[in-house]
C-alpha cells in the first residue's frame, strides 16, 4: 500500500511548474570507459541538440570569394620567428639535466624521461647545425649557411644568418639581397 502511494506521488507532476525561458544545461551521460595503452577512453551519449539560426542584427564574417578579389596579392613581410619564453627554456633545461640520463632509481616519471631524451637529442642536433652554419659563415659562405640552416629546418637560425649577412658589408650574395635589417 505504501509503495503504491509512493509510486503515485512520484508519477504525478505538479501543475504549477515555472517555465524556464533560458537555455537549459544538458549533460552527456557516460556510456562506458576502458583502459587503453594511451590512457582511459570513455564514451558519452550526446544529447539531442537544437541548432538555432543567427539572431538578426549580428555580423557574420565570411571568406571573400575568389571572383571578388581585386588587386595583386600582398607580399608577406619578413618577421622574426617566435622564440620560447625563458621560463619554458629553464624548465626544459632542468628536465634534461634531471631526467635525460637518469637511472631507474631516480624520481623521474617515464613520460619525463622520454620528453627529456627528445629535448636532449633536439638540443644536440641544433648545436651541431649551429656549429656547421658558424663554420660556413667563418668561410664567408652566406648562401651555403642559409641553405644549411633551412635544410636543418631551423627557421630561427636561418633568420639569424640572413640578418647577420645583411648587416655585414663584407658578405654579399643572393641570400642577402632582399633581407631586411632588424634593429636590436
Amino acid at each position: 500500500m505504501i509503495s503504491l502511494l509512493l509510486a503515485l506521488s512520484l508519477a504525478q507532476t505538479p501543475d504549477a511548474v515555472p517555465a524556464q525561458s533560458g537555455p537549459q544545461e544538458v549533460r552527456a551521460p557516460l556510456q562506458s570507459c576502458e583502459m587503453t595503452p594511451s590512457g582511459w577512453l570513455c564514451s558519452y551519449q550526446m544529447p539531442a541538440v537544437i541548432l538555432r539560426g543567427v539572431p538578426p542584427g549580428t555580423v557574420v564574417l565570411t571568406e571573400p570569394s575568389a571572383g571578388s578579389a581585386s588587386g595583386a596579392p600582398t607580399v608577406p613581410t619578413l618577421v622574426p620567428p617566435v622564440e620560447i619564453n625563458s621560463a619554458e627554456a629553464d624548465r626544459q633545461a632542468r628536465l634534461i639535466a634531471r631526467c635525460a640520463d637518469a637511472s631507474w632509481m631516480s624520481l623521474c616519471l617515464p613520460g619525463d624521461r622520454r620528453e627529456a631524451r627528445i629535448l636532449r637529442d633536439a638540443a644536440n642536433a641544433r648545436a651541431a647545425l649551429r656549429g656547421e652554419v658558424t663554420r660556413l659563415l667563418s668561410e664567408d659562405k652566406c648562401d651555403e649557411a642559409v641553405r644549411a640552416a633551412l635544410a636543418g629546418a631551423d627557421m630561427t637560425l636561418a633568420w639569424e644568418v640572413r640578418t647577420f649577412c645583411a648587416a655585414s658589408p663584407a658578405m654579399t650574395g643572393p641570400a642577402t639581397a632582399g633581407a631586411a635589417t632588424v634593429p636590436n
